[in-house]
């Protein structure tokens, strides 16, 4: 059974990117609760700009927004935060934070609903949703996915 602190974190980090869609990089401030931060980057030397999400100080997903109107997500980065279990796979906490994030991306469409971490019945990762899934372990991330509403593109 999941301790409960996990759900309560995953929750804040969907919260904070949602106040980061609301208000825009000038009133988002970067936060940390427990073993997970949610803060905004700039790339000193390009463009970019992100939010990223951290298990441990470890990134696990980064929402690379749009450098002209930076409340629209052009694409997201799922990493495994280099947290395994003993057979190569994301670790249950990357793995539900993960999954509550994609949750809250799908209700908001920016990727389809229903996107997910899983576990296949072979015993490998995956990350996606019905027959559309890329294998997702320490030999297979990051996986980049294009915002779309309905339609799952990888990177």
């Amino acid at each position: 059974m999941m301790a409960r602190s996990n759900r309560q974190l995953t929750q804040f980090a969907v919260n904070k990117i949602r106040e980061y869609m609301v208000y825009g990089p000038e009133k988002f401030k970067s936060d940390k609760v427990g073993n997970t931060e949610v803060r905004f980057d700039r790339c000193g030397s390009c463009p970019r700009v992100e939010v990223g999400v951290y298990l441990f100080d470890q990134k696990i997903m980064h929402l690379v927004v749009n450098p002209f109107n930076p409340r629209i997500i052009a694409g997201i980065g799922i990493f495994t935060g280099n947290f395994y279990d003993s057979k190569g796979r994301p670790s249950r906490t990357t793995r539900e934070r993960l999954n509550g994030l994609l949750d809250a991306l799908g209700a908001a469409q920016f990727i389809p609903e229903g996107v997910r971490v899983f576990i296949r019945e072979d015993g490998s990762c995956c990350i996606g949703k019905g027959d559309v899934s890329k294998y997702f372990d320490a030999g297979n991330n990051p996986i980049l996915i294009l915002a779309h509403p309905t339609d799952l593109v990888f990177s």
